[in-house]
C-alpha cells in the first residue's frame, strides 16, 4: 500500500511539474523574496544563480568591480542570434544610488518576469527571442552595503559610492572638511565643472568626484557601453531610481537642452507613462530633470545619449511622488506592485524598439569623430 501511494504521489508531482508554465519553459530562477528588502549577498547569489540555471538564454555579465572590489553583476537575457547576425539590445538597471533600494529590487522583478515567462508567455518569449536584454540590478554595491549597516539616517540614506575621503569639503562655518564618497550619477564627462556647487563639494550628497570617470563603477559602465559587445546595437536604456514618479529624458546638464530626436523620446515616454497610469493611476511627469527640477551635471544617461548611438535613454524615478519626503525606501509590500506597473511601461518601450528595428542590422564600430547626435544613421538598414 505504501509503495502504491508513493507511486501515485510521484506521478501527480510529475504531472504538475510538466504542466506548470515554468517547467514547460524549462526556465527557473533562484528564490529571491520580493516582499522584503534583501542584502547584497542575496543579489549576488541570485544573479549568478539565474545565469547558472538557464544557460540556454541567460548569460552572466561582470562589467567591472567597485572601489571595494565587489563585482558589478548583471545578466544578458536572450536566445543566441542566428549565424552572421547581431541582435538589437536593450538595457535595464537599478540605478547607482545606494539608498534607492526599491530600484534594485524592481530590476530583479524584471529578471523574474523575463526568465519565468520565457516559452510560457507569448509576449515575453518574443522579447527574449528578438532582443538581448541586459539587466544590472546594483551598480553601486559598496554604497548599498554601507546603507544597510545602520538605521542612522546619515548611513541609511547614503547616496554615493565609498570612495576614500577627500579633504577639500566645505560646510557652513568651515572648510577643508574630509568626506567620503562620490555620486556616481554625477561622475560622467558631461557638463562636469569644478565651479558647480554643490557638485564640487566632497561633503555634498551629489559630489561629482575630483575628475570625470574618477570612479571604477562609472568607468565600468562607460567601457561596457562603448565595447564591441554592445556598442551600435544598444537601442534603449532605462535606469531606475527613487523617488518622484518622473520619466526623465536627456539632457539634464543644462536647462532647455535636448537631443535632436527629443520628440521621439518624449512621445514614447508619454505612451509608456500612460500605460503605467492605466494600471492603478500612478502618474508620472515626463520631461528633463533640468526643466522640471534643476540642472544635474555628469549624469550617466546624458553621457550615454550624447556619446553612443543609443536612441531611447531614460531615467525613471519610481514611486512615491515628490510630495512624499524621505521615501527612498518605500514599505517593502510596495515592491511587487511597483514592479508590475513599471513593467507595463517597459513593455511599451520593448514593443517600440522591436517595431523600429525589424529591418535594421546593428553596426559595431565606435566612432571617435563627433557625438552621437552628429552620426547618422544610428543603425544600418537592411
Amino acid at each position: 500500500m505504501f509503495v502504491m501511494r508513493s507511486t501515485v504521489c510521484l506521478l501527480v508531482y510529475l504531472l504538475v511539474a510538466v504542466w506548470t508554465p515554468q517547467a514547460k519553459a524549462g526556465a527557473r530562477t533562484p528564490f529571491f523574496d520580493l516582499t522584503q528588502y534583501n542584502d547584497w549577498p542575496q543579489f549576488e547569489d541570485y544573479v549568478k544563480g539565474v545565469a547558472h540555471d538557464n544557460p540556454s538564454f541567460v548569460q552572466l555579465k561582470t562589467i567591472g568591480r567597485s572601489r571595494e572590489g565587489r563585482p558589478l553583476l548583471g545578466v544578458r537575457i536572450g536566445k543566441p542570434a542566428p549565424a552572421g547576425r547581431r541582435k538589437i539590445a536593450v538595457w535595464l538597471d537599478g540605478g547607482n544610488h545606494a539608498r534607492e533600494w526599491p530600484a534594485f529590487h524592481v530590476a530583479v522583478y524584471f529578471i523574474e518576469k523575463l526568465v519565468n515567462g520565457y516559452l510560457g508567455d507569448d509576449k515575453i518569449t518574443k522579447y527574449v527571442n528578438t532582443l538581448d536584454i541586459y539587466v544590472f540590478p546594483v551598480l553601486n554595491p559598496d554604497g548599498f552595503v554601507y546603507s544597510r549597516t545602520s538605521t542612522r539616517a546619515t548611513i541609511r540614506q547614503w547616496r554615493k559610492n565609498r570612495a576614500p575621503e577627500n579633504c577639500t569639503g566645505t560646510g557652513p562655518f568651515s572648510s577643508d572638511l574630509c568626506c567620503e564618497g562620490v555620486d556616481l550619477n554625477r561622475n560622467y564627462d558631461i557638463g562636469f565643472s569644478h565651479n558647480n556647487y554643490p557638485f564640487n563639494n566632497p561633503c555634498s550628497d551629489e559630489f561629482q568626484g575630483p575628475r570625470p570617470f574618477s570612479e571604477p563603477e562609472s568607468r565600468a559602465v562607460r567601457d561596457f557601453v562603448m565595447s564591441s559587445e554592445i556598442y551600435g546595437r544598444l537601442y534603449a536604456l532605462v535606469s531606475m531610481h527613487t523617488h518622484g514618479q518622473l520619466w526623465i529624458l536627456p539632457y539634464n546638464y543644462h536647462k532647455r537642452t535636448y537631443p535632436q530626436d527629443f520628440k521621439d523620446l518624449e512621445t514614447l515616454a508619454n505612451r509608456a507613462a500612460d500605460r503605467v497610469f492605466a494600471y492603478r493611476e500612478t502618474k508620472y511627469r515626463v520631461g528633463t530633470a533640468a526643466d522640471m527640477l534643476g540642472t544635474a551635471t555628469g549624469g550617466a544617461t546624458d553621457w550615454i545619449k550624447k556619446n553612443t548611438p543609443t536612441k531611447y535613454v531614460y531615467v525613471l524615478e519610481l514611486p512615491p511622488d515628490m510630495k512624499t519626503w524621505f521615501a527612498f525606501q518605500v514599505k517593502p509590500h510596495w515592491l511587487i506592485p511597483i514592479g508590475k506597473e513599471t513593467w507595463l511601461g517597459i513593455e511599451v518601450i520593448f514593443d517600440q524598439v522591436i517595431e523600429e528595428t525589424k529591418n535594421f542590422q546593428p553596426t559595431s564600430e565606435p566612432s571617435s569623430n563627433g557625438t552621437a547626435d552628429s552620426r547618422s544613421p544610428r543603425f544600418r538598414q537592411l
